[in-house]
């Protein structure tokens, strides 16, 4: 599977589907590679399972991970991604 690459510095929408259960918090992190965390943001629902956040990513270029943390009927799910995160090349 590809790594996703964004531009450094953006803002992006990033979603979660929910199937069948409510969550009662859902939240998306970037974390550094030294395990930091450099931006975390709670998700709105758009209703039907469907949830969103717009996250400002890192100016810095780099590997980072999302970590998307979903709390349904008081366990915790947790997805992590790789991303990757580009500077603009201009010519």
């Amino acid at each position: 599977m590809a790594i996703p690459k964004y531009l450094a510095g953006n803002t992006v929408s990033m979603s979660w589907v929910s199937s069948g259960q409510t969550a009662t918090t859902i939240s998306v992190a970037i974390i550094s590679g030294s395990e930091t965390v450099v931006s975390s943001v709670a998700m709105t629902s758009s209703g039907n399972g469907h949830y969103y956040a717009n996250v400002t990513l890192p100016a810095t270029e780099g590997f980072y991970v999302r970590e998307d943390l979903a709390v349904i009927d008081t366990k915790t799910y947790k997805v992590h991604k790789t991303i990757k995160i580009t500077l603009q090349q201009v010519d």
